[in-house]
């Protein structure tokens, strides 16, 4: 709220890429971003079914899971294990998004911790569906094996990729967010 009472609504505006890491909310982990980067092409990752809500409603899809982890296999950034298994994500539906990335990854973090992966990264999408047909928002989180965030996404109509396909149903959130990670997930040189 504002000095006069008056609900604000902050948005965070910049380039795609840049509120695809650290941006984020502050959500990445400077270290395990670094790591995971850097393993891409030689490491493992479980992809769970994208978690959609609409309002307090929520639904899983595992379509979008082996759509993403096809990707991922296909454009040899990671061996890819799909799993069945629905993430629970408890957190409200807010009008702030930020927040709701953040509650979700936290609450992502914890099942980790709690149900050890055999991979080293865990990847959960979510997708905000609005009502009459529309979609508020992407997210997208890359877990290290111990909880620790390595990769966020958060995407909605101020972003150009969000913009430009103007997505309406989950294959179309999936498709967008494929086009995003094949712009952002690419394996970092290491010095040795």
């Amino acid at each position: 709220m504002n000095r006069q009472g008056t609900p604000t609504l902050i948005l965070a505006l910049g380039s795609t890429l840049g509120l695809l890491t650290g941006g984020c909310g502050g959500i990445v982990e400077q270290d395990a971003e670094r790591t995971f980067m850097q393993s891409l092409g030689n490491t493992t990752i479980t992809v769970y079914p994208a978690f959609v809500r609409q309002g307090k409603s929520a639904e899983y899809d595992a379509n979008a899971a082996r759509g993403i982890g096809e990707f991922l296999t296909t454009g040899q950034l990671a061996n890819v294990v799909q799993s069945d298994v629905r993430v629970p994500i408890t957190g409200p539906w807010r009008t702030n998004q930020a927040k709701m990335l953040r509650e979700s990854a936290t609450a992502f973090a914890d099942y980790v911790q709690a149900n050890p992966i055999r991979t080293s990264y865990a990847l959960l999408p979510e997708y905000l569906m609005g009502s009459g047909g529309g979609v508020g928002g992407i997210h997208c989180y890359a877990l290290d094996a111990d909880g620790k965030v390595a990769f966020a996404a958060l995407l909605n109509s101020h972003h150009k990729p969000f913009a430009d396909a103007q997505p309406k149903s989950v294959a179309d959130c999936t498709n967008v967010l494929i086009q995003v990670l094949r712009e952002r997930l690419k394996p970092t040189q290491t010095d040795e």
